[in-house]
């Protein structure tokens, strides 16, 4: 562990992400805004990620070949960071101007076609919003899961592989969630039906689809091009930009506060699905922690 600390403390990426998470926290408390809660998550994860490094082995993490060649490569890297924007700016429009639809070219039409889909046959088996569930599911995991095998990439290193302690790191993570889920249900504030039903829906358009593009597609890619770190530190803060339109939402409209905001709290948790993914080198633990996370949020 104590070598660990020390590669952390050598890392440029390391000390990049800090700078800019400080900064974020500066100027939320110059603005007027209470940091305490994004101080005490970031801590926490902090923690959770180090004990995390601690209980899983240093083995190779997903690699991807060395023979392909470097046209494919990029390619699929512009592919998973044109889901990115179309999807951020999506969610942008969607928090920002409730009700206002987003016309995008051919887009549009694959979107209507998922949400009459969902709308057909999820109703029962998710909390909310069936169709939504349904064009997130598509529109962050399916489609571009297709363009990237038909452009050479392999289910294993996008996070589709043999996972490594797994199951550990997940009882670790999940622990307080589930405890506080137990307790709603013994004194009959939610039910084991409503919450199969939330943890299904949350899968869909949030853990497992989200969990896809950026740590299993986004953060893969990424590495192909430089470090391991520096893959870590660039998704994590792409996954804060990413939640723009819901911080500012939550920030009142002001979207200079709701990047801070993001910064201060969605980078940390991005940065720790991360490592959670590198170091479990699968897409189970970082989706079951995220689920869980946005249901013990909820």
């Amino acid at each position: 562990m104590k070598q660990k600390i020390n590669d952390v403390l050598k890392s440029c990426a390391a000390w990049f992400f800090a700078v800019i998470w400080i900064t974020s926290i500066i100027y939320l408390l110059i603005t007027g805004n209470g940091v305490i809660g994004s101080s005490a998550f970031a801590l926490g994860v902090l923690v959770f990620s180090a004990i995390t490094v601690a209980i899983t082995k240093d083995e190779a993490e997903i690699s991807t070949p060395e023979t392909r060649k470097p046209i494919l490569m990029w390619t699929q890297l512009l592919v998973v960071l044109f889901f990115v924007l179309l999807t951020g700016y999506r969610g942008f429009v969607f928090n920002m101007m409730p009700g206002r639809l987003v016309q995008i070219p051919i887009w549009s039409l694959f979107a209507g076609w998922f949400e009459n889909l969902g709308g057909r046959y999820l109703p029962n088996l998710v909390d909310h919003s069936p169709g939504t569930n349904a064009v997130n599911f598509a529109g962050y995991f399916l489609i571009p899961l297709i363009l990237l095998l038909l452009l050479g990439a392999r289910l294993p290193e996008l996070g589709l592989g043999k996972g490594h302690r797994v199951w550990r790191v997940v009882a670790f993570w999940v622990s307080i969630p589930v405890i506080f889920f137990i307790i709603n249900i013994l004194n009959g504030s939610t039910t084991l039906i409503q919450l199969a039903r939330m943890f299904f829906g949350n899968l869909l358009r949030n853990g497992f689809s989200e969990e896809f593009l950026f740590r299993g597609a986004l953060q893969t890619r990424l590495k192909q091009w430089m470090s391991s770190d520096w893959a870590l530190v660039i998704q994590a803060l792409a996954f804060a930009v990413w939640h723009l339109g819901t911080d500012t939402q939550f920030m009142g409209g002001d979207v200079l506060q709701g990047l801070a905001l993001g910064i201060a709290s969605h980078s940390m948790l991005g940065l720790a699905l991360g490592i959670i993914f590198q170091r479990t080198r699968n897409l189970i633990a970082p989706s079951i922690v995220h689920v869980a996370n946005n249901m013990f949020g909820s």
